[in-house]
């Protein structure tokens, strides 16, 4: 990056942002839990004092001068040029129809852009990242929901609406009628009901039938351990998940797939059926897409974030950016890989 600027992450479990130096790296991180339940003013106002204090910390480095733009990655479906969020579920309250560009430039004095959040993993992990040097992408995350961002000829393609990439929503379960499992949308049997996080422990809790809830982080420690159903839900959301990568990539057939969120670290129980279904589901060309375990893995969507600052910033002729973060990862499948990072 030629200026300093400010990546900031919305998520409905916490808050992150971090100052981005010239050279795409991140100085200096915070992070604070979200108000996610309390409502778009509650989180605004947590949003602008993360940014605030980090502003206020940049003095302390003297070769990295006083950010210039804030970019934001938060969740749902957003209309970059207005910064508003068109539409959104409900893991952050309210949060549909909210002018966050406008309302945390209010607050900062700083231009925003704002983004969303897995367009964002889209804009770093192609930027400097996993999918570097390619000239076309699908990038997948899947944790609390399953989202995706679509880079073609080397550009994010937000579609005529802004929700390109938003793969959760795929019906992939029309037989199931009444019985399908409701989505975080409201539909039944979308792609998000059956292979996101909160779904695989949900059913994994209902097979223990004890009554209990479940967190994924259990249905993972219950596969190391041998748990047969365990294996069992978490090799179904897998394959569910592969099945619709394979039809994906016979529309768009794209170079590289990326694989980020937290669903990923369950590995292999995971990640194998995944990249057999999609090999199945593929045609001969398209199956041979590389798939890749995301290189940035959290801070993707800080940094994405600050790649989208960029074109906020009011200076013309303006250089290209340049995020010379290392080497790119090497066209490997990932069965058996792990990546880190947290559910959402």
């Amino acid at each position: 990056m030629t200026v300093p600027v400010i990546g900031l992450d919305i998520g409905g479990s916490k808050l992150a942002a971090a100052l981005i130096d010239r050279a795409g790296q991140i100085v200096v991180r915070v992070q604070t839990v979200s108000p996610a339940r309390e409502g778009p003013e509650a989180m605004i106002a947590a949003a602008a004092a993360l940014v605030n204090g980090l502003i206020a910390t940049t003095g302390q480095w003297p070769k990295n001068p006083r950010p210039v733009a804030v970019g934001v990655a938060t969740a749902g479906v957003v209309d970059p040029g207005e910064g508003v969020i068109r539409s959104a579920v409900d893991t952050i309250k309210g949060w549909a129809g909210v002018p966050l560009g406008r309302r945390l430039e209010e607050l900062t004095g700083l231009p925003i852009a704002v983004e969303n959040d897995v367009n964002a993993i889209g804009l770093a992990e192609i930027g400097c990242g996993a999918a570097h040097g390619a000239a076309s992408a699908l990038v997948v995350a899947v944790g609390t929901g399953i989202g995706g961002a679509l880079m073609l000829d080397g550009q994010l393609r937000r579609g005529q609406t802004g929700t390109a990439g938003e793969i959760g929503h795929i019906p992939v379960d029309v037989g199931g009628g009444e019985n399908a499992l409701p989505c975080s949308c409201g539909r039944p049997g979308h792609l998000e009901a059956i292979a996101a996080g909160p779904a695989i422990a949900a059913r994994y809790a209902a097979l223990a039938g004890d009554g209990q809830e479940r967190r994924l982080e259990e249905v993972g420690r219950a596969c190391s351990n041998g748990d047969e159903a365990a294996i069992a839900v978490v090799n179904r959301a897998g394959s569910v998940l592969g099945r619709a990568l394979g039809g994906l990539c016979n529309v768009v057939d794209p170079e590289v797939i990326v694989l980020a969120g937290g669903v990923i670290a369950l590995g292999r129980p995971f990640v194998d059926p995944l990249i057999s279904a999609l090999h199945a589901e593929a045609l001969p060309g398209p199956a041979n897409v590389a798939v890749r375990v995301s290189q940035l893995g959290p801070d993707a969507g800080m940094i994405g974030a600050g790649i989208a600052a960029l074109g906020a910033v009011p200076c013309k002729g303006r250089p290209a950016p340049d995020m010379d973060t290392g080497p790119s990862v090497g066209r490997m499948p990932v069965s058996g890989a792990e990546t880190p990072g947290s559910e959402g």
